[in-house]
């Protein structure tokens, strides 16, 4: 206990003696009485079993094609090693023992199996060999070093056929599958992983009392393939082909759940970036603004502040902007003291106290005013103009509003388009987005020089008339 880290505020681990902020969670390890297949290795180990010998472990080619192979493999510029590495499998599909009979004698078997009905059921048993990953494991274990290269050439490096099996099964720190406190029962609630090693370590159990016991070969079979069975749900809970009693009673999140998808790790929360200072809403068209503006609403506007240091310039605006408080435009919601980087909040504050008290350095978090630089932008964000810099212009209603000559670069419509607002924080962030970004400067496309942001069907008609 506590040590593969720590999920409690109060506890330390157990292996290095720190917090639950410090702590980063330590691996551990289930050795497993048997060898099982790893799920996501199993068409590798397929294609390598269909490469050897299942007697000697040999490799299924003659010693010229072997030699000839091993010389193209060495070469580190081989363009063309994946279509070699294809051929090459290709040649030994049909393949099953290095030294096959001939043609002749297939065919006079053939003829017999035919003339023997009463043979048949025993032949097709014969024709299929069981491989448990036991064998399998004895069956790479005995290939030979110098066809080790052949084999594992598709893993990028020259690994051991061995590999693909899993003997151990790792178990990873509490912080990946942490457990969950009731505040309304006693007791805690686990994670999925940890009953699914929970599973594991009860079948592992049993199946070394059956090996220490002698239990009969179906039993410990059995018991074999539910511990295959639930090692491969631990990596991935989805799998298809399984017997109804073996499937999971409730929807369990394996590691792959945990990693693909929309909500998995990678687009949910490496790629799928969630920001502060920015705003959402339905679009609708606005001629009379100006091609670099957009139409804010002032409750947005009233969210979505900027940090203005005070100076000797702005001091009296920034005390006019404090009286007025957080609930009316243009206002502020709070103020952060240049010393102590304490936030005053406004809303709830006495606004008189903090505005007499303001002074050269402070900073105030200041509503969204006209004129102020943000960055307007519409999904999917398939070129450089989707997203641009216009200057905000404060509006009524609840929709952001725009020139409808800008909708090409951003491929909108009105129909219940969405976009964006981000608003930068930083003097140095508002000056890149106004010169880099902005509309003026991005009035023809990069792709044919035609223009972008140009007068469209609808607004042409009442300029005419």
């Amino acid at each position: 206990m506590l040590f593969k880290g720590t999920v409690s505020k109060t506890a330390q681990c157990k292996t290095c003696a720190r917090n639950l902020t410090d702590c980063v969670g330590h691996f551990g390890y289930i050795d497993l009485e048997f060898p099982v297949f790893h799920v996501g290795f199993f068409k590798l180990t397929i294609q390598l079993l269909q490469c050897i010998c299942k007697s000697c472990s040999g490799l299924l080619l003659h010693e010229e094609q072997r030699a000839n192979y091993l010389r193209q493999i060495s070469n580190p510029n081989l363009d063309y090693l994946r279509r070699l590495v294809k051929k090459a499998m290709g040649t030994v599909l049909k393949i099953v023992y290095a030294h096959g009979v001939s043609e002749d004698q297939m065919r006079d078997f053939t003829t017999a199996a035919e003339a023997n009905v009463d043979l048949s059921s025993t032949i097709l048993k014969s024709k299929f060999t069981l491989l448990n990953p036991l064998r399998v494991q004895k069956l790479f274990n005995n290939v030979a070093q110098e066809d080790i290269p052949i084999l594992m050439v598709k893993c990028g490096e020259t690994k051991h056929p061995n590999d693909l099996l899993l003997t151990r099964l790792p178990v990873p720190p509490v912080c990946v599958r942490p457990s969950v406190i009731s505040e309304v029962k006693s007791g805690t609630t686990e994670d999925d992983l940890t009953m699914k090693l929970s599973e594991i370590i009860l079948i592992n159990d049993v199946l070394q009392k059956h090996k220490k016991d002698g239990a009969p070969m179906k039993t410990v079979a059995e018991t074999w393939d539910h511990l295959q069975i639930q090692v491969a749900l631990y990596f991935n809970s989805e799998l298809s082909g399984l017997p109804p009693e073996l499937q999971p009673k409730k929807p369990l999140r394996g590691f792959t759940q945990r990693l693909k998808g929309k909500q998995g790790r990678f687009r949910g929360n490496l790629s799928g970036k969630r920001v502060d200072f920015s705003g959402r809403t339905v679009i609708s068209p606005d001629p009379n603004l100006r091609i670099d503006e957009v139409g804010v609403p002032v409750f947005i506007a009233m969210t979505l502040t900027f940090p203005e240091v005070v100076n000797s310039f702005n001091i009296e605006r920034m005390k006019s902007l404090i009286m007025t408080g957080a609930d009316k435009h243009p206002g502020a919601n709070y103020v952060v003291d240049r010393v102590t980087a304490t936030k005053r909040l406004l809303k709830y504050g006495n606004r008189e106290s903090c505005a007499t008290s303001l002074k050269v350095g402070d900073i105030v978090e200041r509503h969204l005013d006209n004129g102020d630089i943000v960055l307007f932008n519409r999904q999917p964000s398939l070129h450089k103009v989707s997203i641009m810099s216009h200057r905000a212009r404060i509006v009524p209603g609840r929709t952001f509003r725009f020139n409808e000559c800008v909708c090409t670069p951003y491929n909108a419509d009105f129909d219940g388009d969405e976009m964006n607002l981000h608003v930068p924080q930083t003097y140095e962030a508002r000056a890149e987005a106004s010169l880099l970004m902005g509309v003026k400067s991005n009035l023809i496309t990069p792709r044919s020089g035609e223009p972008l942001i140009a007068a469209i069907q609808v607004g042409a008609p009442p300029l005419k008339l």
